[in-house]
C-alpha cells in the first residue's frame, strides 16, 4: 500500500506539472523588450497574496507561438498551488515555503500574434485555447505541438478558455479510465460544476444513459445540458436508491465509498477526479480518498481508483471537433476581469459554481499590486516551522525513532537471554506495524475512536510479536498488506523462531 500511495503522491505532482512545466517553457524576453500585465504570487496563502504586476512580455522560439490572451478560467488545480496545499506538494517541488514559480493559471483562450520559424500548424491570427502555466497574464508563450488547438469559430474566446483542464478531465475520466461505451448507464456526481457539465455532455456524445446529481437550484442546468436522469442529494440519496449503474464518475467526493458499490454493478467502474476541494489540505490531502479505495478494491469486484488529467492536443482537438458540431457547449456561471482574480477564486473555493468560472483578459486591467500589510496579512497564517516539522522532522523520526527503540529493546533481551541469539528487525517490524496501524486508520478517516482502536490492535499484536508469539507474528504480516513483509517474514522469522525451539533461555 505505501508503493501506492507514493505512486498517488507522485502521479498528483507531476501530472500538475506535465502540462504547466518545464516541457511548456517559454523563452524570456530581452530587458529592453515590451511588458505585460500578469498575475503572480510570491508567498503562499489566500487569493489576497495575487497580485496584477507588469512583467517582461515573452519572445516565442523556434518552436513556440506567441499568444495573446483574450480569457481565461480558473481551476481547483490554482487555490492548490496558490496555498501550497496539501502540503506534500511543497516537499515535491512546488515550494517548502514559498512557491518556487511564482505565475498562476492553466487554461487560456486568445490570438495567435507570432509563430517561431520551425511553426507550421499555427500563424498569426489563428484563434487558439489550450493549457500553459502563467494563464493568468496578457500572453503566453507554448510549443506549437503541445497543449494548444485552434479554437472552433462557433464558440466565443470565454467557453473556449473553460475548457482545457475541465473537458479534458471529463473526457479522459469517462473514456480512459471508465472505458464508457454506449448504451451504459453512467451517473455523474457533482453533474453541475465545471467537470461535470462537460461529462454529462460527452457521456451523451458516446451514446451514455446519463443520470446526473446536484442541488435543487442545479436541476435545471443539468438537464439542460442533456442529463436523462437527474437526482437531487438534498432530497434523496442515490446510493440507497437501488439503481444500478456501469460507471460512476465523481467529482465531490462526499458519499462514503461503500455507498458506490452498492450502486454499482458488479463489475461496474468508480472513476473519482482528482484535486479535491479547499478542505482538502493537510499533509496528503485529496490522496487520502484514493487510499481508501485501493484498500476497498481488494474486497470488492468492481474497479476503483483515480485519475488526473493530462491535457494534449489531440484530446483538445477531439474536444473543439465535438463543440463544432453542437455536442459540447461549455457552460459558464460567471466571468471577472483579470484585476478582480482573488474574488474568482473565492467564488470557485466556495464550491458554489455552475459550470465554469472564466477571466477576461482585455485592455482595461489596471495594476493593482496589493500592500505590503496585505501581502504579509494574507500570506499563509500556518507557521512555515511547524510546515517544515510535517514534511520533514515527522517522516524522519517515524523512521528513526523505530530503529532506536529496536536497538534498545535488542540489548535489553541479550542482557535478559544471553544464550539466546536476538533479532533486531523482529522489534523494527513490530513498532512500525503500530505506526502504520496509527496511520492506516487516520488515512482512512474513520474517526478518532476508529484511530485508537486500530492502534490499540496493533500495539496488542505489538506486544505479543515481541514475546515471540508466532499466531502476532502471523497476524501482523498479513495486516501489513505488504508482500515483501511477507517473503522476509517468512525466511527470516521462521529461521528465528526454529532457533528458539531449541535453545535453552539462561536465568
Amino acid at each position: 500500500m505505501k508503493t501506492h500511495l507514493q505512486l498517488l503522491i507522485t502521479t498528483f505532482c507531476m501530472t500538475a506539472f506535465l502540462f504547466t512545466g518545464a516541457a511548456l517553457a517559454q523563452t524570456p524576453s530581452p530587458s529592453v523588450a515590451s511588458r505585460m500585465k500578469a498575475i503572480v504570487y510570491h508567498n503562499f496563502g489566500s487569493p489576497d497574496v495575487l497580485r496584477l504586476e507588469e512583467i517582461e512580455k515573452p519572445v516565442p522560439n523556434d518552436n513556440q507561438v506567441l499568444v495573446k490572451v483574450r480569457a481565461a478560467s480558473v481551476n481547483p488545480l490554482d487555490w492548490h498551488f496558490m496555498e501550497g496545499t496539501p502540503y506534500i506538494m511543497r516537499a515535491m517541488g512546488v515550494g517548502l515555503l514559498k512557491p518556487n514559480e511564482a505565475r498562476l493559471g492553466v487554461d487560456y483562450a486568445g490570438t495567435v500574434e507570432a509563430v517561431g520559424k520551425n511553426v507550421t500548424k499555427f500563424k498569426p491570427g489563428d484563434e487558439v485555447f489550450g493549457g500553459k502555466t502563467g494563464a493568468f497574464a496578457e500572453y503566453v508563450c507554448v510549443l506549437a505541438d503541445r497543449a494548444v488547438a485552434l479554437k472552433p469559430a462557433n464558440i466565443t474566446f470565454e467557453q473556449a478558455a473553460s475548457v482545457p483542464i475541465a473537458g479534458i478531465t471529463a473526457l479522459q475520466g469517462l473514456r480512459d479510465k471508465g472505458k464508457i461505451q454506449p448504451g451504459q448507464r453512467v451517473l455523474i456526481n457533482g453533474a453541475s460544476g465545471g467537470v461535470g457539465t462537460f461529462a454529462v455532455q460527452i457521456a451523451k456524445s458516446f451514446g451514455a444513459d446519463v443520470t446526473g446529481v446536484c442541488s435543487t437550484r442545479n436541476l435545471e442546468l443539468v438537464q439542460s445540458v442533456g442529463a436523462d436522469h437527474v437526482i437531487d442529494y438534498t432530497k434523496e440519496d442515490f446510493t440507497k436508491s437501488g439503481q444500478r449503474y456501469d460507471l460512476i464518475l465523481d467529482n465531490v467526493g462526499t458519499q462514503p465509498l461503500l455507498g458506490f458499490t452498492r450502486v454499482l454493478n458488479p463489475k461496474g467502474k468508480y472513476v473519482m477526479i482528482g484535486g479535491g476541494g479547499p478542505s482538502d489540505q493537510g499533509l496528503i490531502g485529496a490522496l487520502a480518498r484514493p487510499v481508501k479505495a485501493l484498500v476497498l478494491s481488494r474486497f470488492v469486484t468492481q474497479e476503483m481508483g483515480m485519475m488526473f488529467a493530462e491535457l494534449n492536443q489531440k484530446d483538445l482537438s477531439i474536444l473543439a471537433d465535438l463543440m463544432q458540431a453542437g455536442k459540447v457547449t461549455p457552460v459558464i456561471d460567471r466571468t471577472y476581469p483579470l484585476s478582480q482574480i482573488s474574488d474568482a477564486l473565492r467564488y470557485l473555493e466556495a464550491g458554489h459554481a455552475r459550470g465554469k468560472v472564466v477571466i477576461t483578459v482585455g485592455d482595461n486591467n489596471e495594476t493593482s499590486p496589493v500592500s505590503p500589510k496585505l501581502a504579509a496579512i494574507s500570506a499563509s497564517t500556518i507557521s512555515p516551522v511547524l510546515i517544515a516539522v510535517e514534511l520533514i522532522a515527522v517522516p524522519l523520526a517515524v523512521l528513526i525513532v523505530p530503529i532506536i527503540a529496536a536497538i534498545a529493546l535488542n540489548r535489553r533481551f541479550k542482557r535478559r537471554y544471553p544464550g539466546k541469539r536476538p533479532y533486531r528487525w523482529g522489534y523494527y517490524f513490530s513498532i512500525m506495524s503500530f505506526i502504520a496501524g496509527l496511520g492506516l486508520g487516520s488515512i482512512l478517516g474513520a474517526g478518532v475512536s476508529a484511530v485508537i482502536v486500530c492502534g490499540v490492535i496493533y500495539a496488542v499484536l505489538a506486544w505479543f510479536f515481541a514475546q515471540r508469539q508466532h499466531w502476532a507474528w502471523i497476524a501482523l504480516t498479513i495486516l501489513s498488506f505488504n508482500p515483501v513483509a511477507w517473503i522476509i517474514n517468512l525466511i527470516y522469522f521462521w529461521k528465528r523462531w526454529a532457533e528458539d525451539s531449541v535453545a535453552t533461555p539462561t536465568i
